[in-house]
């Protein structure tokens, strides 16, 4: 079957990707105590503002270490994410 609209005809060889698994968001309080070794996780939650918060008050305990706030993505549940940040 034809369709009436050239611009609906799907090339040869097209086939539709199926959609992923929802993914799950969170943000991950990051310190790097400037000693050779880099940046380790110090903090991880689905609240920004919870990251932000603790990264203030430890900028004003401890200035001469570095922070910073990255954005993570998994299609794990948020209980597994949590588990594996707890090591």
């Amino acid at each position: 079957m034809k369709m009436s609209n050239p611009m609906q005809e799907r090339p040869r060889g097209f086939t539709r990707i199926k959609s992923k698994d929802k993914r799950t968001w969170f943000h991950v309080l990051q310190v790097d105590p400037k000693d050779g070794y880099g940046w380790f996780d110090e903090m991880v939650s689905r609240d920004y503002g919870q990251v932000y918060k603790e990264k203030k008050l430890l900028e004003v305990d401890i200035p001469e270490y570095s922070y910073r706030i990255v954005r993570r993505s998994s299609y794990d549940k948020w209980e597994e994410i949590e588990r594996a940040y707890e090591r």
